[in-house]
């Protein structure tokens, strides 16, 4: 009698989700709010560093001579990288949320009274220098004034990109855009993104044109010169966080942020 045929054997079947079963929704990306509250944080701890970088300055400069030789350099360089920390973190910001770059909630009313492209003016640093008394030889004037001249032209050159955005932003396919209460087909209208691409790239433009003008002045002054510089700058942006602080509705303004 033949022996039985051998039992064919099963292989492992590969394991099949159940049907029917939900899917884990993706993560929920943070509310757009919690980007600008992270810049508020950020300010408020980076101008309590300002204050320690101004009087650390101030301390500097009141040495001898030759004690601010060796003092006041590393001084210099950290107030510059100090300002440069604010642009870079404004960037990330605008990186992931470019409206809340361009609302700057973290300013008071006061110091958005000063605002230019969205931050301060690049010219405005000059008057620093000759506020802070800062005796300049021949060449150094004239390489602040070409410096100046410069910064002049840049400044017109965003002054009419700003412009160009903003009628942009008054086309008809942005209108269109905008006045619909939902996004089509779930998407940002390509003309939105387009304007909000353009915003982006401008508020970088301006940032950096901030800070090249900052480093361009100091990279002409003597380590003296450039502390006096600097701290007067920065006093006075300090002077005007602290009166925007603690304007009230009774002068006319409001509470600041």
């Amino acid at each position: 009698m033949p022996p039985p045929p051998p039992q064919e054997q099963q292989q492992p079947q590969p394991h099949r989700p159940q049907e029917g079963r939900p899917r884990p929704p993706p993560p929920t990306p943070p509310p757009p709010m919690a980007f600008s509250d992270d810049m508020v944080a950020f300010y408020d701890a980076w101008v309590g560093r300002e204050e320690q970088i101004v009087a650390d300055l101030t301390a500097a400069l009141a040495l001898p001579p030759r004690r601010q030789r060796d003092a006041l350099p590393p001084l210099v360089g950290a107030a510059v990288d100090h300002v440069a920390a604010y642009y870079e973190h404004k960037a990330r910001l605008a990186d992931r949320d470019v409206v809340a770059a361009l609302d700057p909630r973290w300013l008071n009313p006061l110091e958005r009274t000063f605002l230019w492209a969205w931050g301060w003016k690049p010219a405005l640093v000059f008057r620093f220098v000759e506020g802070a008394g800062v005796g300049m030889a021949t060449a150094q004037r004239r390489a602040l004034e070409d410096l100046r001249a410069a910064t002049a032209a840049a400044e017109r050159e965003v002054d009419r990109e700003v412009a160009a955005v903003q009628e942009s932003l008054a086309g008809p396919r942005v209108l269109a855009a905008l006045r619909r209460q939902a996004p089509r087909n779930g998407e940002a209208d390509d003309a939105v993104a387009v304007v909000g691409r353009s915003l982006r790239v401008l508020l970088g433009a301006a940032d950096a044109l901030r800070e090249r003008t900052l480093r361009g002045v100091v990279g002409l002054l003597a380590p003296d010169q450039a502390g006096a510089f600097l701290a007067a700058m920065l006093r006075f942006h300090l002077g005007v966080r602290r009166a925007g602080r603690d304007w009230s509705p009774g002068h006319g303004g409001q509470l600041g942020v």
